[in-house]
């Protein structure tokens, strides 16, 4: 099994703890829904996150060896990877985040959406960038420079995902040159 297998699997288990801890805190506290506009507000959200999380899965598909889910061997600075670093990791805070709001009670909402932004927090400083800086060195440092972790300019997004399908995967062209 790959390790990011593995992290993925980690991650399905901290987010099933998470959910259930805040819901069984609300369940124990009795505590009042959200108006229904914030359950609307995290509808959205969800549906929202759904356009990173599809697109990365398949900008990478294509960059990474078969046999080891989830990771790649190229670095991928094209389409959304050009407006965010960790667009993957952006689309599962908010797709959590909002979860807690459809959920819509105080303890869900607060333990999954901090739950989750620690942990990818955590995850990128202490793991995902070192990884990469090391993997791509030189290359991933420019990118780095140039490009934002988690909060993409929203012009770069809307031209992003206006376009019909992900763009090639391949920095420059298929030799990546």
């Amino acid at each position: 099994m790959s390790i990011c297998l593995e992290r993925v699997i980690m991650w399905l288990i901290m987010a099933g703890v998470s959910i259930a801890a805040g819901v069984g805190m609300d369940i124990a506290l009795k505590t009042e829904a959200f108006p229904l506009f914030w359950r609307v507000v995290g509808a959205i959200g969800i549906l929202l996150a759904h356009f990173p999380l599809k697109r990365t899965g398949r900008l990478l598909r294509g960059v990474g060896d078969p046999k080891q889910w989830g990771c790649t061997n190229r670095l991928v600075t094209s389409d959304i990877y050009q407006c965010v670093r960790h667009p993957h990791h952006l689309g599962v805070g908010v797709f959590m985040t909002s979860l807690g709001l459809v959920i819509g009670h105080l303890w869900s909402f607060l333990f999954i959406t901090i739950s989750q932004w620690v942990w990818v927090m955590a995850f990128l400083f202490l793991v995902e960038e070192k990884e990469l800086k090391e993997k791509f060195g030189p290359e991933y440092d420019a990118y780095r420079k140039k490009v934002p972790m988690l909060l993409p300019k929203p012009a770069c997004l809307l031209k992003v995902f206006v376009s019909r399908r992900p763009a090639s995967s391949m920095p420059d062209g298929p030799d990546g040159a």
